[in-house]
C-alpha cells in the first residue's frame, strides 16, 4: 500500500466521504428513506422527500417557472436542492432536484452529491467519487470495456469476476432500495428485467428470442442509453435506437420487438404487449465503490460497512428475488411467454462458470476465486436455487 490510513485522512474539517446518488426519482427517495435507519434527522429526509415528489409535477421548459419552485423549495426543505434538464423527457424540460448535502453518517462526514443515475460508475472512474448508488443497467452501460466478456454478465454478482482491464469500479453488494406493488400490496426490492417485449401477434410456434432475431435479421428497438450494452452483447443484432421502446413497438407491424426495462409489468399489461422468456440481465440500486481509495481509507472502509452492502446470495436478498418474480408473474399471466423457471432468475446454468459466485468484501478485489472453495462454492450455489425455489412456492400457498 503506497499511504498509510493516516495519510490518506481527509482534514478535520469538512466531509470524509463522498456518495454520488441519482438527483431525482425513486431511487434517490428510497435512498433517503433509508438514511433515517443511519440516524439522519428524520423530519429533514422527509421535507426533503416531499419537495422532490412534486418535483416532476412542476418540471417545467421554463426556467424561470423552475427557478421560482426551487426558491418556494428553499423554504419548505433543507438548502440541496437545485434545477437541472430532464433529459428523459422529450420537451427536456427543467427540474427541482437533490444537488448535495453533508450528513454525519455511524460518525463518519459524508457528503451526499445528485448526478445523473449513469453517471455515478463514470464518477468512481474519474477518481471523483468514493461510492455510488448505481444500477447494473447503468453501470454497464458505462463499463462494457473493462469487461473480459459483456455478453456473459446478465447478474451483478458476475461483474466483479468479468473486470480484465485495470479499473477501481467494484460493486460491494446491493443497496436493497425498495418500492410498493401493487400486485403484492406491499413493499418490494427494487428489481428489474430488461426483457425482450413484442406487440401482440406475434407467432408462438417458436420461441422469440435474441439468437433468432440476430439470425433473422428483424429489427429490435432499444432506448439509446442502452444500446451499447446490447450491441455489445449481440453483435449482429439489428438495433434500432429510439427515446421509447413501447411507443416505438405500438406504433409499428404486428409482432413488432424491442428491449426494454420491466419492473412489475404494469404498462406492459396495459399496452396489450407480450414479455419474452428471461431478462437479458437483471437489476436493482447497488452499492459501486472506489475499490483503490477502499483499502486506502479507514473512513470509507467504516462507511461502506454501515451502508451495510447485501450480498447476492444472500437469504434476504433470495426472499426479494423471489417475490419479485411471483408479482411479476401474477401480474402478466399468459402475457409472459416461454417464462423461465424462478430458480434460473437467481442462477442460470453457465452463470456460476462465469463468476456467479459467493464473495465477501474481505475477498481479494471483491470476486470469487477459480481455485479457492470452487466446489464448496458451486454446491452453495445451487442450494440457494433450491431456497429461492422454497421462497417462491411459499408464495402460492393460501
Amino acid at each position: 500500500m503506497a499511504a498509510t490510513d493516516a495519510e490518506m485522512e481527509p482534514p478535520d474539517e469538512g466531509f470524509e466521504v463522498t456518495c454520488a446518488v441519482p438527483r431525482a426519482g425513486r431511487t434517490l427517495l428510497s435512498f433517503l428513506e433509508k438514511l433515517k435507519a443511519f440516524g439522519v434527522n428524520a423530519a429533514e429526509i422527509d421535507a426533503i422527500a416531499e419537495v422532490l415528489a412534486r418535483g416532476k409535477k412542476h418540471s417545467s421548459t421554463d426556467m424561470r417557472t423552475a427557478l421560482a419552485f426551487l426558491e418556494q423549495a428553499g423554504r419548505e426543505a433543507a438548502p440541496c436542492l437545485s434545477i437541472f434538464v430532464d433529459r428523459k423527457r422529450p420537451t427536456r424540460p427543467y427540474r427541482i432536484g437533490f444537488l448535495s448535502h453533508e450528513w454525519e453518517i455511524g460518525g463518519i462526514r459524508v457528503r451526499v452529491e445528485g448526478e445523473e443515475p449513469h453517471n455515478g460508475s463514470s464518477l468512481i472512474k474519474l477518481d471523483e467519487v468514493d461510492v455510488a448508488v448505481v444500477g447494473l443497467d447503468e453501470l454497464l452501460s458505462m463499463t462494457q470495456y473493462y469487461l473480459r466478456q459483456p455478453t456473459t454478465v446478465t447478474k451483478w454478482g458476475m461483474f466483479n469476476y468479468n473486470l480484465e482491464r485495470p479499473t477501481s469500479i467494484r460493486v460491494a453488494g446491493s443497496a436493497m432500495l425498495g418500492y410498493v406493488n401493487d400486485t403484492l400490496g406491499n413493499e418490494l426490492q427494487d428489481i428489474v428485467g430488461f426483457f425482450l417485449i413484442s406487440k401482440a401477434g406475434r407467432s408462438r410456434k417458436h420461441p422469440t428470442d435474441l439468437q433468432q432475431l440476430a439470425a433473422s435479421g428483424q429489427r429490435v428497438f432499444v432506448k439509446g442509453r442502452y444500446t451499447g450494452v446490447v450491441s455489445a452483447a449481440y453483435p449482429q443484432l439489428n438495433i434500432a435506437s429510439v427515446d421509447d421502446v413501447e411507443d416505438a413497438v405500438m406504433a409499428s407491424e404486428r409482432g413488432s420487438v424491442g428491449l426494454e426495462i420491466v419492473q412489475s409489468g404494469n404498462t406492459v399489461k396495459k399496452k396489450g404487449l407480450e414479455l419474452h422468456g428471461a431478462p437479458l440481465f437483471l437489476s436493482e440500486s447497488l452499492y459501486v465503490v472506489d475499490y483503490d481509495r477502499y483499502l486506502e481509507s479507514r473512513r470509507l472502509r467504516d462507511f461502506v460497512k454501515v451502508l451495510g452492502p447485501v450480498g447476492y446470495f444472500d437469504e434476504r436478498r433470495i426472499q426479494q428475488l423471489a417475490r419479485w418474480y411471483y408479482a411479476l408473474e401474477q401480474n402478466l399471466g399468459d402475457a409472459w411467454v416461454d417464462k423461465p423457471p424462478p430458480e434460473l432468475m437467481l442462477c442460470a446454468d453457465g452463470d456460476a462458470e462465469n463468476g456467479l459466485r459467493p464473495y465477501r468484501l474481505r475477498t481479494r478485489h471483491w470476486k470469487p476465486s477459480d481455485d479457492y472453495k470452487r466446489d464448496e462454492a458451486l454446491a452453495f450455489v445451487e442450494e440457494a436455487k433450491g431456497r429461492l425455489l422454497g421462497f417462491y412456492r411459499d408464495l402460492g400457498k393460501p
